[in-house]
C-alpha cells in the first residue's frame, strides 16, 4: 500500500483515537457508527499492510459521512498528539478524508466555500510535507487527490450563493427580515445562524446574509 505502514504502526493508538473521535462527531447512522467502532477495536491486531489499508479505508468512511460544514469542521481537528509521528499520521489521513468530503456538502454561500477551500489547501500543504517523507508515489497520488478536490469545491464556490451586507439601521426580528428580504418567513432561522445573532427576536442592526 502506498501508506507506509510500519511508520504508522508505530502510533496506531494515537491514530485509532482520532478516527473514533471524530466518527463520533460525525457519523450519524447508526450501523456505521457501530461497523466503525469494530473497525477501529479490530485495527489494532493487524499487521503493517493491512492497518495502513484500514486507515485508508476509515478515512473514506469519514469523508463520505460529512454532510454539514461543521461535520467538515470536525476533520481539522488536531488534538494535542504524544508524538510527532502521531501528528503527521492524523494530517495526512485529515486531509484524505477532507478531500472526499468537501465536495459532499451544500456549502451556504460562496464565502463559506472558499473558506473551507483554504483550510482544506492548508492541511493538504501539512499533508504533503508528511508524504515526502514516506516516498513519491504517495506524494504523487495525495497532489491529484487534493487537486481534483480543490476543482470541485472552486466549482461549488462559484455557484454558490454570494453574501450581502444587510443594515435596517434598528434591531428587528428575525422572521420580519426574513419576510422583507426573501418574502418568506421560514427562512429566518437561517439569517440567525449565518449572521451569529444571540437571538432571533433581536437581529443586529447590521450583519451578513445570503443574496437569494
Amino acid at each position: 500500500p502506498f501508506i507506509v505502514g510500519d511508520v504508522l504502526m508505530s502510533v496506531r493508538s494515537e491514530i485509532l483515537g482520532w478516527i473514533a473521535a471524530r466518527a463520533g462527531d460525525i457519523i450519524t447512522d447508526t450501523s456505521d457508527v457501530i461497523d466503525v467502532a469494530d473497525r477501529v477495536a479490530g485495527a489494532a491486531a493487524l499487521d503493517a499492510a493491512a492497518f495502513a489499508a484500514e486507515l485508508l479505508d476509515l478515512g473514506r468512511v469519514l469523508g463520505e459521512s460529512v454532510r454539514t460544514p461543521d461535520a467538515f469542521g470536525q476533520l481539522l481537528l488536531l488534538p494535542d498528539f504524544d508524538t510527532d509521528t502521531g501528528r503527521d499520521g492524523v494530517v495526512l489521513l485529515s486531509a484524505v478524508a477532507m478531500a472526499i468530503a468537501i465536495g459532499r456538502v451544500a456549502w451556504p454561500s460562496r464565502p463559506a466555500a472558499r473558506k473551507a477551500r483554504t483550510s482544506f489547501i492548508d492541511r493538504a500543504h501539512a499533508a504533503y510535507g508528511v508524504t515526502a517523507q514516506l516516498g513519491p508515489d504517495l506524494h504523487m497520488w495525495l497532489s491529484a487527490l487534493v487537486g481534483t478536490a480543490v476543482r470541485l469545491v472552486s466549482d461549488l464556490a462559484a455557484n454558490a450563493t454570494p453574501m450581502v451586507r444587510v443594515d435596517s439601521g434598528v434591531s428587528l426580528p428575525s422572521t420580519v427580515i426574513a419576510y422583507q428580504m426573501y418574502g418568506d418567513a421560514k427562512r429566518a432561522a437561517g439569517l440567525v445562524d449565518i449572521s451569529g445573532s444571540a437571538t432571533p427576536m433581536i437581529m443586529p442592526a447590521g450583519f451578513e446574509a445570503l443574496a437569494s
